[in-house]
């Protein structure tokens, strides 16, 4: 049986929720609707997962990703990065810090057939 982790969930126009998921790729995979596809490495050591398929599914725009002024479109989630290069939980102080960051939804305008973030 896998290990549990307590992570953050933001799914679109919601916010973010923290969750207790088993440490698992099929865990998340359900959790973002489909294939994984980690982000950036977000400062102190977190990181953002979310739906490689997203703009191919048409999955409606997110949050804007304030370290590389990207939209991320669909469900995502956060946890942590341990030594290991493995996932971990993120502490209740690193929780509330990212709740805080990705509180609000984006605003997006398309250009082309892509979102672009306006905030």
């Amino acid at each position: 049986m896998a290990n549990k982790i307590d992570i953050l969930v933001v799914e679109p126009c919601e916010a973010p929720r923290p969750i207790q998921v088993e440490d698992t790729l099929e865990a998340f995979q359900q959790i973002v609707g489909g294939p994984i596809e980690a982000g950036c490495y977000l400062p102190q050591r977190v990181m953002l997962l979310y739906n490689e398929d997203a703009s191919r599914q048409g999955l409606p725009p997110n949050r804007c990703n304030p370290f590389v002024n990207e939209c991320i479109s669909g469900t995502f989630l956060l946890c942590g990065l341990s030594d290991e290069e493995g996932f971990c939980s993120l502490s209740p102080a690193r929780q509330a810090e990212f709740q805080r960051l990705f509180a609000s939804p984006g605003e997006f305008m398309m250009l082309g057939t892509d979102h672009i973030c306006a905030s």
